[in-house]
């Protein structure tokens, strides 16, 4: 059975790995990639860099806390909700 992960605490880490490996993007959203209870861990990421683009990564793993799938150069918060709802898993 996967550990469960609070969203504060998703948040703190993945903060932290961006002022460390990514200090030109401020974090602006960290939601779930799946309700599945297998995916506990899983998450996706949206932020703004300091040139005014976006980017949205569809892999943040809390358990290896890792960043993976960038999508680059987006005009607009909107873009990355869009992007994000594309890449959420729904099934069960």
């Amino acid at each position: 059975m996967s550990k469960l992960y609070g969203l504060v605490e998703v948040m703190e880490d993945v903060k932290a790995y961006f002022n460390e490996h990514l200090p030109k993007y401020t974090v602006l959203n960290v939601r779930r990639k799946s309700y599945h209870p297998d995916d506990s861990y899983l998450y996706m990421v949206s932020a703004k860099k300091n040139d005014d683009t976006y980017a949205v990564w569809t892999c943040w793993n809390e358990e290896t806390k890792s960043l993976n799938y960038g999508h680059y150069n987006l005009a607009s918060e909107e873009d990355c909700r869009k992007l994000m709802d594309e890449f959420y898993y729904d099934k069960k």
